[in-house]
């Protein structure tokens, strides 16, 4: 939370916020899963951390990134969260999909969104003339999904990777 609160103090960190963080919270995800193996970790993790966003009036995307962690947590449990690469794949999924469900009513709006909570996101507005030519761009969103994708499975396959290397090894997983 503190790294996506400092990330989004600038342009390009409110872009890459929800990557930057889903890159670090992987730890918690991936331990959580490896320790209880039930359905609903991933739907229930999910949850928690999409929550923040109605700090930024979007209840929209907090909506749609709910159903993108259950359609995560659909995989996870078809896959009866055995196999690694499945989960690793389940977690991308769900952070792709909160990255691109929680961020589409911004660019939907064409910026509409940003002009209505200037205020609340205590806006200047050069900042907001900032965010309205970048959140304007579908190049930028699609950019936004594909760092997602790379920084949520580089933190996952990192976070497997300690757990085997520490948690396995002490017999906690």
């Amino acid at each position: 939370m503190i790294t996506g609160a400092l990330a989004a103090l600038t342009l390009f960190g409110t872009i890459a916020n929800i990557p930057i963080t889903l890159f670090f919270v992987s730890i918690a995800f991936m331990l959580a899963v490896s320790k209880v193996r039930k359905t609903g970790v991933f739907f229930i993790m999910g949850i928690i951390i999409v929550l923040p966003g109605f700090m930024a009036a979007n209840g929209i995307g907090v909506g749609l990134s709910i159903i993108g962690w259950f359609i995560a947590e659909t995989l996870a449990s078809t896959m009866k969260y055995k196999d690694k690469k499945a989960i690793i794949l389940s977690y991308v999924l769900g952070s792709t999909l909160q990255t691109a469900l929680f961020t589409l009513p911004m660019y939907l709006s064409h910026g509409e969104y940003f002009v209505q909570r200037k205020e609340i996101l205590h806006l200047t507005d050069e900042a907001l003339q900032q965010y309205l030519h970048v959140v304007g761009s579908w190049q930028m969103y699609g950019s936004m999904i594909a760092l997602t994708v790379i920084t949520s499975f580089a933190g996952a396959w990192i976070s497997m990777r300690i757990l085997k290397k520490h948690f396995e090894k002490a017999g906690m997983v």
